[in-house]
């Protein structure tokens, strides 16, 4: 498990200096064609606005993309899924961290991690669930013998589908009230 920590890490840091590097060569054509953030994100505090109607697209759009993981995790090995998943997720955080940098400075900076704060946690803990139980079904089958599963085990999805939803009702409904107060205190 040591070796797989390693590499995740490592995909990770590659990810994050591979998607930075990548959006600072695009930047000037995304500027071209009228990507600025600063006049769409600091000008326009109705983005932030929490409402039923943004709960049930966030919970279909996150239950597409746990579809997605689940069907990635189920159908590839997990040290492969772990390693695509880290760099992929890596390569876009630095691409929008960089973006975001470049475009507003130390506002960017702060804008990108409270964006991602308090949902984000339930949504690392269901992919922490989802990659455990991956690696232990693994194991599993290279133990013939054994006839118990353990508690996480059985009741993994359960966990997963419980933490999808409690991450939907924070993205929906607490984020967006942390970032238009960040706004206000920016005005």
């Amino acid at each position: 498990m040591e070796k797989e920590k390693f590499f995740s890490g490592l995909w990770i840091i590659i990810g994050l200096i591979f998607g930075s590097v990548f959006t600072n060569f695009v930047y000037q054509d995304y500027l071209a064609y009228g990507g600025t953030v600063r006049s769409l994100v600091l000008n326009n505090t109705d983005l932030y606005k929490a409402s039923i109607s943004l709960f049930f697209y966030i919970l279909f759009k996150r239950g597409k993309q746990y579809a997605f993981i689940y069907l990635g995790a189920y159908l590839l090995q997990p040290w492969i899924f772990l390693y695509s998943f880290a760099f992929c997720m890596a390569f876009f955080f630095g691409s929008m961290l960089s973006l975001q940098i470049v475009q507003m400075g130390i506002k960017g900076l702060v804008l990108v991690f409270m964006s991602l704060f308090p949902h984000f946690i339930c949504y690392v803990i269901t992919l922490l669930l989802l990659i455990k139980r991956n690696f232990y079904a693994q194991k599993k089958e290279e133990m013939l013998y054994e006839q118990r599963h353990s508690f996480l085990f059985r009741f993994s999805i359960w966990f997963e589908i419980t933490f999808i939803i409690l991450g939907c009702i924070l993205e929906s409904f607490i984020n967006p009230s942390i970032m238009s107060g960040i706004l206000n205190l920016w005005k």
